[in-house]
């Protein structure tokens, strides 16, 4: 789609963080959903602005280049899919194992549960392998090597960095994938069937 600008699509600034970008979705999918009487082509479009915005690398690729890409706004869904079902299928799971009624369980309660569980997790991930780069960082700038040999240990520690930020992207990522999916599960709910106490004990 030629002249497609994500940013234009949800109206947030080239800056916005992942809060703003995740707020101006649900407002555009809120009215442009076709289940509510919105446009489809529309609701399409700020679909993938928001697949585009909400992935670190399709983000950055476009904000340099320009470039939407489609292939990686595709997997990075596929990969929020995947999480999303997994979730709910251990939510089921659990609640048979545990003998809990199925119309009495808010699923969507227990994954928004685990899914903040895990952003907390992964958003903590991303702040020790901060500090770890700092320190190794901090480290190499110490480390001289008296001749102009190569300086086996910058050389080592370079490699070190590098593992560390690809962790870090990884990690980013699936914060992002993690904050995708609280999005994407505030689109739906679980009706539940209230069952007092004395009809569950009897």
């Amino acid at each position: 789609m030629t002249g497609f600008d994500p940013y234009d699509v949800l109206g947030v600034g080239r800056s916005a963080e992942q809060a703003a970008i995740k707020s101006a979705y649900r407002k555009r999918v809120q009215t442009a959903h076709p289940d509510r009487g919105g446009d489809a082509d529309e609701f399409v479009s700020i679909v993938r602005a928001f697949g585009l915005l909400s992935d670190p690398v399709s983000r950055r690729r476009f904000d340099e280049t320009g470039i939407v890409d489609e292939a990686g706004i595709q997997d990075y869904r596929r990969e929020v899919t995947v999480i999303l079902v997994d979730l709910f299928d251990a939510a089921v799971q659990t609640a048979i194992a545990t003998g809990l009624p199925l119309t009495s369980v808010n699923f969507i309660d227990h994954m928004s549960v685990a899914v903040r569980a895990g952003t907390i997790e992964a958003e903590r991930q991303v702040r020790q392998l901060d500090e770890e780069i700092e320190a190794l960082r901090a480290l190499r700038a110490r480390i001289r090597r008296n001749d102009s040999e190569l300086n086996l240990f910058v050389e080592r520690l370079n490699e070190q960095i590098r593992a560390k930020t690809e962790q870090h992207t990884t990690e980013r990522r699936r914060v992002a994938m993690l904050e995708t999916a609280t999005v994407e599960l505030s689109n739906y709910e679980t009706e539940v069937e209230l069952i007092s106490a004395l009809q569950s004990a009897s």
